[in-house]
């Protein structure tokens, strides 16, 4: 088992979180940003801001990711703190 922590800076491009693994990985999200008026989305390769799950400030979320899937993150504004630690 691997453990592996990666601190980002999302943007309103997409940003690839999790690369594809060939087992199921088990991922926290925390979304780090203590302002009220930024916004982050988690999703696919396609995600957006209207098509992505909202990921709540200063709070911590789980998601088994499947073997072969990515997860990518977004904003609605620029350098948002978004916090990932994977367990394969």
């Amino acid at each position: 088992m691997a453990v592996v922590g990666t601190h980002y800076l999302v943007g309103i491009t997409p940003v690839k979180i999790a690369p594809s693994w060939s087992g199921p990985q088990h991922i926290c999200i925390h979304n780090h940003e203590h302002s009220s008026n930024a916004n982050l989305y988690i999703g696919g390769a396609d995600v957006t801001v209207n098509n992505g799950i909202h990921a709540q400030p200063t709070l911590t979320s789980q998601i088994v990711l499947p073997p072969g899937n990515e997860l990518w993150a977004v904003s609605d504004t620029a350098d948002q703190e978004l916090q990932i630690l994977i367990i394969r």
